[in-house]
């Protein structure tokens, strides 16, 4: 992967340039004590033997079974032997450093990110130990590269890494509302984004309007995943634009419920936490619904889930169409309505020609018919 990254800079460049140079050292080298020692020494008859010389001389190895025994050829070992040395050492020393160099920025959060299709999480609080907990215990074969871009200082972000070393988690330092730390953490290329209430930024109180400036920043980039807010207070809600809004939660909501459910059913909110948790694998999924039960009632569903999976059917999220600029604009394909679509499509933004949104229904009737753009929650 270090391989990898250093193609794409200068660095890499560089390395291309010395190796180029030293070869030629070598090659040089090779010919030049070749001249002098092929017709006067028994150990250096040919260009390989040359070539084997200059090779054991330049890495100071050293065997010792091929040395020229000419004058000239002394000479000309010495030069080689200071030459060589100095090339060979500056070149090892370019390569170690360059890698240092690429951890310690890795490390301190300044590299610019070349992972595709992985989980952004934007900002920070006591809700990013769970998430990656919950990424922890999801069985899949292959857990998807973890980007988090917030402030912390290295010392957190070193507990959290180690923490979880079963996860590939990669760190972006910055203020997730500034597109070009968004940029760096490769946000157009992420499969999935996370917005949290963010408590990492040093002196400063959090703010769900950072949350927003940062979600229409985002959106503004021509992205390809869906984006989920943590919001602290409901009155933001309309301030949220839902293209590219796959989910919005309120901070703590839940917790609130469950506090308040707790006084009159004790155990549900111990229930519900032992379910969140997600030991073992047993806790809500979010899991695609055959096409063969697209037109049947939710009761055959349920049925089939049970018998197969042993899945319990909680309820059906389903994926509605909420807006379309073809809706707003007549269809008489007036100068006006032309106009305003060519706009849309020159504009530099990213406009979606349709808004969709999710509703759920929790235990729906068993008389429910399973559209296509149903999805099912299980336990």
């Amino acid at each position: 992967m270090e391989f990898r990254r250093l193609r794409t800079n200068k660095i890499f460049n560089q390395i291309i340039l010395y190796s180029i140079i030293l070869l030629l050292v070598i090659v040089i080298g090779a010919i030049s004590v070749l001249l002098f020692e092929q017709k006067q020494s028994h150990s250096i008859n040919n260009f390989f033997d040359a070539l084997w010389w200059a090779l054991v001389t330049i890495t100071t190895v050293g065997y010792g079974d091929i040395v020229p025994t000419t004058f000239w050829g002394r000479i000309i070992g010495v030069i080689f032997i200071l030459l060589g040395f100095t090339l060979f050492s500056i070149f090892t020393a370019f390569i170690s450093s360059s890698f240092i160099d690429s951890r310690i920025k890795e490390r301190k959060g300044l590299s610019k990110m070349k992972e595709k299709n992985h989980i952004l999480i934007c900002g920070w609080n006591k809700s990013l130990n769970q998430i990656l907990d919950h990424i922890t215990k999801e069985k899949v074969r292959k857990p998807p590269t973890i980007v988090l871009v917030n402030e912390l200082d290295e010392d957190s972000i070193s507990t959290i890494l180690n923490n979880y070393p079963s996860l590939q988690i990669r760190f972006v330092k910055g203020d997730y509302t500034n597109q070009e730390v968004l940029n760096r953490a490769n946000v157009a290329f992420a499969k999935n984004i996370i917005l949290l209430y963010d408590r990492s930024k040093p002196n400063s109180s959090p703010s769900d309007e950072r949350t927003i400036i940062a979600t229409h920043n985002i959106i503004y980039l021509k992205l390809k995943g869906k984006i989920t807010l943590q919001l602290k207070d409901k009155k933001y809600l309309p301030n949220v634009r839902r293209d590219r809004i796959q989910n919005v939660v309120i901070f703590d909501e839940v917790g609130g419920n469950m506090l308040a459910n707790s006084t009159f059913n004790p155990a549900v909110p111990d229930f519900i936490q032992e379910i969140l948790k997600f030991k073992d694998g047993i806790g809500f999924k979010e899991i695609d619904i055959p096409t063969d039960f697209i037109n049947k009632t939710f009761a055959e569903l349920a049925l089939y889930f049970k018998e197969k999976d042993k899945y319990i059917v909680l309820g059906i999220v389903s994926e509605q169409i909420e807006f379309s600029i073809d809706k707003v604009l007549s269809d008489d394909s007036s100068s006006i309505d032309q106009f305003i679509k060519h706009q849309f499509e020159i504009s530099r933004k990213k406009f979606s020609k349709e808004e969709t949104k999710s509703h759920i229904k929790v235990k729906p009737d068993d008389s429910y018919i399973i559209q296509d753009t149903d999805k099912a929650i299980v336990l």
